[in-house]
């Protein structure tokens, strides 16, 4: 299913799975026996890893520090990136008291790279005090591309969940 490119390829796999309405039971990859993604150099993606990402960006988030969040991205590889930077610092700016929750329904690996697709929420409080909160709920879908020392996101959607 490559389209133009890897990153499309792991773009167009999550999706297809969500048209498809794939669910939690119905397509987790433990990649542990993927021979490919070893011989490429880099461990197979695996739900674990997908945890251990989405509790870094929540730990990140609710810590309220810009940085430690934005650390779960890659940079370099992420389109748009600078974009997203900055609508991240706006979406700090303007809330505190961050609260996300998780869940996963599905994971995937397709070549060099990890899928997951989870259902997010997250709640804020405004930072001024007087304009209102937010909450807000989205199936966030997470590509991710192993950097050599960990998996890091490469692209997320809808980024809209951050304004």
């Amino acid at each position: 299913m490559r389209v133009g490119g890897k990153r499309r390829g792991g773009v167009a796999i999550v999706l297809a799975c969500a048209l498809l309405g794939v669910g939690e039971s119905g397509f987790t990859q433990d990649a542990k026996g993927d021979g490919n993604a070893q011989a490429q150099g880099h461990p197979a993606f695996a739900a674990a890893d997908a945890v251990r990402v989405l509790d870094g960006l929540r730990q990140g988030l609710e810590s309220g520090r810009e940085g430690r969040f934005l650390k779960a991205f890659d940079g370099r590889r992420m389109p748009g990136y600078a974009a997203f930077r900055d609508q991240i610092t706006e979406f700090f700016d303007r809330y505190d008291s961050f609260q996300m929750r998780y869940r996963m329904t599905q994971t995937a690996m397709d070549g060099e790279f990890g899928a997951v697709v989870a259902e997010v929420g997250i709640d804020a409080n405004s930072a001024d005090g007087t304009g209102p909160g937010v909450r807000r709920d989205a199936s966030v879908r997470l590509v991710l591309n192993w950097d050599g020392k960990s998996w890091k996101i490469t692209d997320l959607a809808p980024r809209s969940l951050f304004r």
